[in-house]
């Protein structure tokens, strides 16, 4: 889509001015390397066959370490980072809490780094054992580390208290879990968690999904671990129409081999309420907008399978991953569940590709980053391809804009997806970040519906209306919206400079606290941000782009913005710069990216 001559000017500034930082910003593996350095894994069954799986949590024995170290009375705690100037020495035991250390001086004693580097400078020493924890140890020409050095890349999840201190960080609660009961049983080998909860989200199909069941683990194996997880779920959306079944469930049998548990394999049987995009907004995020305000920015479709499903973690963050499933794919209405401040019709929910689909899909993550919840360094890389064919598939009649008939017989496509993200320090206040998600058709027959997507809304580009850029052409009058491209590309950059304005709350009461707990409440940094992106439909005819070739810069949309993100919640104001459109203030459960 062209900007108008009206707004040419400014489209072609923004542009410009986006890829002036977004080449600075792509150059920061080499260029900001020397300032950088200068500063229970959860099973989901009723999540479907994984592709990744999550990097491996700190033993118990070293977190206690941490915890042990810092709330030393004899411990220097310093909570940030630090410089140890050089021609000065520090005597005794140091700790330093989400920040890196710089130690250009002399220091004596333990030393102990959690969530950040270490570095020490050339003529620089330290003389007594080094824990480094969430970071790493960089030692220059010249510096010594007299004792033992230990390295952890994984981050302790761990918090401070009013009182200075640290302890294991309750996560915050998602919409789920703030509805849940749990109970243990162990009986030999063998030991059976109950449990009954939500899933974690809140739609206008399924409103609160409730998940019950037992998840049943043999224990004190050295070299396998088993788990056989059996749920059911009940949707509390009545559907009227009878489209859509009475209840779901998901049978998992899982097991990990070798002391390390780096391959796993497993099988899943499933009926499951499954969403068309992974975007925009998590699944936490959309039910509380469905939930508050009648706004689901996700569609939704049933799917009755079996998958199997294998992975292995290579270590240093990297693993990959393959599933093959077979699932009967199949429309499901939009009912009409409750919600808090709205009262309007719910938008329909989009018809799909009736069919049965077999699915082949190859998964990569690569995981270096400090912290999962607000990193400042590393690299986040998810990646998967996926082979879909279907012998019965009943496809939708869609506009030839959109897609060209599908004849009678197997129906195949091919598509990818690409997540990739970098972030880095500036300075020891200031941090950056890019994210470039990209994805689509890559081969074969046309996508279904269930495959395709769209750009617009809360997340990628907070600037513009929900699936404003949904390829969907004038002719088509559907009030669900739904989502019709082939591909799409966003890019996102963003700088942030952490603020001193007292959050979290210091305080005794058990309600602010808990409040602060649930929205995970945190020192709050200032966002400034540059946001482009655009979909398509591809192919040869008018207004396709050709399969072998992106956009045109000029035909990508652009915004700018900035806010606030205190971590549980954040506020942004952004300005898009195409399409004459107004300021758009938007509120954030959750880190952009």
């Amino acid at each position: 889509m062209r900007p108008g001559r009206g707004e040419g000017i400014g489209a072609r500034a923004a542009r410009r001015a986006f890829l002036l930082v977004f080449a600075a910003v792509a150059v920061w593996p080499a260029g900001l390397t020397a300032q950088d350095t200068s500063q229970v894994q959860v099973i989901r069954p009723e999540a479907r066959a994984p592709d990744s799986i999550a990097r491996t949590p700190l033993p118990a024995g070293v977190v206690n370490e941490l915890i042990a170290a810092y709330n030393d009375s004899l411990t220097t705690r310093i909570a940030g980072n630090h410089i140890l100037p050089a021609g000065t020495r520090h005597l005794g035991p140091m700790a330093v809490f989400r920040g890196s250390l710089r130690v250009t001086g002399e220091l004596t004693g333990r030393v102990t780094v959690i969530n950040g580097d270490l570095l020490v400078d050339a003529r620089a020493r330290i003389s007594g054992d080094v824990l480094v924890v969430g970071g790493r140890i960089i030692v220059r020409p010249g510096g010594e580390i007299s004792g033992t050095r230990r390295e952890y890349a994984s981050p302790a999840l761990l918090t401070r208290t009013s009182s200075g201190l640290l302890v294991v960080k309750d996560p915050p609660r998602s919409l789920g879990e703030l509805a849940s009961a749990r109970a243990s049983l162990t009986v030999a080998h063998f030991k059976t968690d109950l449990s009954v909860e939500t899933g974690r989200t809140y739609n206008r199909v399924e409103g609160v999904p409730i998940i019950f069941g037992p998840t049943i683990t043999r224990q004190w194996l050295s070299n396998v671990e088993g788990r056989l997880d059996l749920r059911g779920t009940i949707w509390t959306a009545p559907d009227p129409t009878d489209r859509r079944s009475p209840f779901g469930y998901s049978g998992r049998l899982e097991f990990k081999f070798g002391e390390s548990r780096r391959l796993s394999l497993g099988a899943q049987l499933y009926r499951q309420i499954a969403t068309v995009e992974e975007q925009p907004l998590s699944a936490t995020e959309a039910g509380w907008s469905a939930f508050l305000f009648q706004r689901d920015y996700r569609d939704f479709y049933q799917v009755t399978g079996v998958a199997g499903y294998a992975s292995y973690r290579f270590g240093k963050g990297l693993s990959l991953a393959t599933s093959l499933r077979r699932d009967g794919e199949q429309s499901v209405p939009a009912n009409d569940p409750i919600s808090l401040f709205r009262n309007d019709a719910w938008r329909p929910n989009p018809l799909v590709d009736d069919g049965h689909y077999r699915t082949w899909r190859i998964g990569l993550e690569y995981d270096t980053r400090n912290d999962r919840e607000s990193p400042t360094a590393g690299w986040l890389l998810n990646a998967w391809w996926e082979r879909s064919r279907s012998g019965d598939a009943a496809p939708l009649a869609l506009p030839p804009e959109v897609r060209t008939p599908v004849p009678p017989g197997t129906y195949a496509s091919r598509r990818i997806m690409i997540d990739a993200r970098r972030y880095a320090r500036i300075n020891p206040s200031v941090s950056a970040a890019l994210r470039v998600l990209a994805g689509g058709w890559v081969g074969g027959d046309p996508l279904p519906v269930q495959r395709r997507m769209s750009l617009g809304g809360p997340d990628l580009l907070p600037g513009y209306r929900f699936r404003t850029f949904n390829c969907a052409p004038e002719s088509l009058a559907d009030p669900s919206r739904p989502a019709l491209c082939d591909r799409m590309i966003a890019v996102q950059l963003e700088l942030r400079s952490r603020t001193r304005v007292g959050l979290p709350i210091a305080t005794s009461n058990t309600y602010v606290n808990a409040l602060q707990r649930v929205l995970g409440i945190r020192e709050p940094d200032i966002v400034i941000f540059g946001d482009a992106g655009k979909s398509w439909i591809t192919g040869a005819g008018p207004g396709r782009i050709p399969n072998n070739r992106i956009p045109k810069l000029d035909e990508w949309a652009y915004e700018v913005g900035f806010g606030f993100d205190a971590g549980g919640v954040g506020l942004y104001i952004t300005q898009p710069m195409t399409q004459g459109r107004p300021l758009t203030v938007s509120l954030r459960l959750q880190r952009r990216y």
